[in-house]
């Protein structure tokens, strides 16, 4: 337990303190990378997150689910390996770590306590009011201003985090 939460404190920390820093919601989690003077803050942060939780992960996963969740912390892993995501090569291999990160925890979720999947629900009606609001624009144009790529890592984390406390 106490991994878990350090994980969560050194992720949720290291959001928090970069959205103070650049005034907002970035586009992503990724996207902070760039608002750094100290750029192996981003990849400590991928690493130690993913490295802390992978012991108690692994420990909670309903048989035959572990790799998932451990592919998943890999997943994490490559993020950080590849902060760069406008260079042509790390673009690659961060996008791939993206989506196997939260592809990843999204079955490892479904497969040990799909109910967490309802977190996803805030991330739909906060996109749904975002647009709603925003008086200009054709609907993508509204969609990219509401930063899904953001919430849609927030709904991640948070319904990985969330599985992890109700499955301990």
């Amino acid at each position: 337990m106490t991994l878990v939460i350090i994980s969560f404190l050194i992720i949720a920390s290291y959001t928090a303190a970069v959205c103070i820093k650049a005034k907002g919601v970035p586009y992503s989690i990724s996207a902070t990378y760039y608002y750094l003077e100290h750029k192996l803050w981003f990849m400590a942060t991928m690493w130690l997150t993913a490295g802390l939780l992978i012991p108690a992960i692994l420990e909670v996963s309903k048989p035959n689910t572990e790799w998932i969740a451990f592919l998943s912390c890999v997943g994490m892993f490559f993020v950080g390996s590849a902060p760069n995501f406008k260079d042509n090569y790390e673009s690659k291999v961060h996008t791939a770590g993206a989506i196997t990160c939260i592809a990843g925890s999204q079955l490892w979720i479904a497969l040990n306590f799909w109910p967490m999947l309802l977190v996803w629900l805030a991330y739909v009606g906060y996109t749904a009011l975002s647009i709603a609001k925003e008086k200009e624009g054709t609907f993508w144009y509204k969609f990219y201003q509401s930063k899904p790529m953001f919430w849609i890592e927030i709904a991640a984390l948070l319904s990985t985090y969330f599985t992890m406390l109700f499955n301990m």
